[in-house]
């Protein structure tokens, strides 16, 4: 057996170090997010150059205020919840619970729906380039094929980084090493060809020099199929909306402070790691800008193929796939640490067996089996509807049959994921700022959270705001199109009607689980008391039932304790 332990039961030997919790950070949010959004920064911004610009500055600012707020929030816990225990410890019971809800039944099993199918995409592209096919031979069940590598992939985090720190911990030193390559070769690449281009007075579309693409900028779009785009200026929330994607998962440090050998030191590594990466994230995002014209990652592929460097494209995207995979690992790290957490806190229910093993296991062998079942589902089930009931957003049929849908679909639980991920952070923050003159939670308090806190709510929930009612608005201007005669505008109904049913079900799971939960509970609590009061038990029997009283007796405990 390991020597690992958990919270409830805590090992002097500690396995992360300050630094490897800020590469920590950097390696659970780096990875396709930046190459997958700046394309759709600059769109968003009517193809300006300086206004996409703009746009990257303005959510790194977010991010770093966001960070600084975390400092005081993140000092108030000592456990394995990350941002559900910072709901827990600042947020009424309401909002604790949706977050619960949210991390647990939503934001978990779809990571690993989507998370792996991200991998195999620049997987494909990384061995399309040395002209490998990978369209799975054009067979019609290239999105099970899909399922079945994902699921391999899944399998392989639960039982490493799941179980052991120290695995975890040795896959992440190594991910976070090959995923510099590609920012680092991108970075180069972008203002390469940006000097090239600069020293012909060409600009990197046709045509166009960068003075005309700086003054492109179109104020109003009446064709847009999307509220948010029919002008930059709302083109603003879209973008910074995007870039929280990039940004997303980098809280997985706090969800594994317990495993670090400084656990008071977590603040100060998720600030680090935020400064660093929203400056890394700015940098590559001017110069794909720059380079490439449309801010697309993939645009360099074309361009090095016709200079004859097509393999450096190739490398770059396997590169970027191991990073990916670097974000699942330390999502899994905290994901069974969390889930055990969870279970001994009394928010989980469990059957008596598992909880009374668990109790005495010095590894989180429940939580990483409870995440990989958990999961499971969710990856069958949503890849049918991805690949079978979902439109083609991706505009691209390089990758298998019907695989463009998928990706599609996994976009949407991206982006919908990154959103309500943030909000409830902000949510944290907020509670960090009443603390201040309630004083419900020691903390240790910190001079830039007021301002940095404020400012970090203001403008996350503000993105989220235009955010949610855009797929609705969106749905209006589509079927007003279509009534038209706009064929085209079916994919659009499709797309925004999905992507509003969703946050409806988002918002529902979230704020309606808790109320579900406690009747679950008390009809439990009511079996119980009536089997104990018979007097036909065994002695085996009764300690069963003892067992699972206990654990029903913590899940109404967290109810009446919570703050309302």
């Amino acid at each position: 057996m390991s020597d690992e332990k958990l919270v409830a039961n805590p090992s002097t030997k500690k396995k992360i170090s300050f630094f490897s919790a800020i590469l920590i950070v950097l390696g659970g949010s780096i990875g396709a997010g930046i190459f997958l959004r700046s394309g759709k920064v600059l769109n968003a911004s009517g193809g300006n150059l300086i206004w996409a610009i703009a746009m990257w500055l303005i959510a790194g600012f977010a991010v770093v205020t966001m960070a600084l707020g975390l400092v005081e929030v993140a000092s108030g816990r000592n456990d394995n919840l990350g941002m559900i225990g910072w709901a827990k410890a600042f947020n009424t019971l309401k909002i604790y619970k949706a977050v619960k809800f949210f991390m647990t039944y939503l934001y978990l099993p779809f990571t690993y729906f989507f998370m792996p199918y991200y991998v195999i995409v620049q997987f494909q592209d990384g061995f399309g380039a040395f002209k490998i096919d990978t369209t799975f031979g054009g067979s019609k069940a290239a999105p099970w094929f899909y399922f079945i590598i994902g699921l391999g992939l899944t399998l392989w985090m639960v039982f490493s980084a799941g179980i052991s720190s120290r695995a975890g911990n040795i896959q992440n030193w190594i991910v976070t090493a090959v995923k510099f390559i590609p920012l680092v070769a991108v970075t180069v690449i972008g203002f390469a060809y940006f000097g090239v281009q600069l020293s012909k007075n060409q600009g990197p579309v046709a045509g166009k020099t960068y003075l005309d693409l700086v003054k492109q900028l179109n104020l109003f779009d009446k064709t847009s199929t999307s509220f948010l785009g029919l002008s930059p200026f709302l083109g603003i929330f879209s973008a910074l909306g995007g870039i929280f994607f990039a940004f997303d998962g980098f809280y997985v440090t706090a969800g594994v402070q317990s495993e670090m050998k400084n656990p008071e030191k977590t603040p100060a590594a998720l600030t680090i790691g935020l400064f660093t990466m929203t400056f890394i994230y700015i940098i590559i995002a001017v110069a794909m800008t720059l380079g490439a014209g449309s801010g697309g990652f993939y645009e360099f592929g074309d361009k090095l193929a016709n200079d004859k460097f097509g393999w450096v494209f190739g490398i770059i995207n396997i590169c970027i796939a191991i990073g990916i995979i670097g974000i699942l690992n330390g999502f899994t790290m905290w994901a069974s640490r969390w889930v055990e957490d969870l279970i001994k806190e009394g928010e989980i229910w469990v059957p008596t067996s598992v909880y009374k093993y668990m109790k005495n296991s010095k590894m989180p062998l429940v939580g990483s089996l409870y995440v990989l079942f958990l999961s499971l589902p969710f990856m069958i089930i949503f890849t049918a509807i991805g690949a079978y009931a979902y439109v083609p957003l991706w505009g691209t049929t390089s990758y298998g049959h019907r695989i463009d849908q998928l990706l599609s679909f996994s976009d949407l639980m991206a982006n919908w994921m990154a959103i309500f991920a943030f909000a409830f952070i902000s949510m944290s923050i907020v509670g960090a700022l009443q603390n201040r003159k309630k004083h419900f939670i020691a903390v240790t308090e910190n001079k830039h959270t007021k301002w940095a806190g404020l400012t970090a709510v203001i403008m996350i929930l503000t993105v989220m705001g235009f955010y949610v009612l855009d797929p609705f608005i969106s749905l209006g201007i589509n079927l007003g199109q279509y009534g038209q005669g706009n064929a085209s505008a079916y994919d659009g109904i499709i797309s925004n009607a999905a992507t509003s049913i969703l946050f409806i079900i988002f918002c529902f799971i979230s704020f309606f689980g808790g109320t579900f939960e406690k009747m679950v509970a008390d009809k439990r609590q009511a079996k119980y008391t009536k089997l104990l009061a018979s007097s036909t038990l065994s002695a085996k029997e009764r300690e069963e039932i003892m067992i699972g009283k206990e654990l029903n007796d913590l899940i109404l405990k967290t109810y009446a304790e919570a703050r309302k």
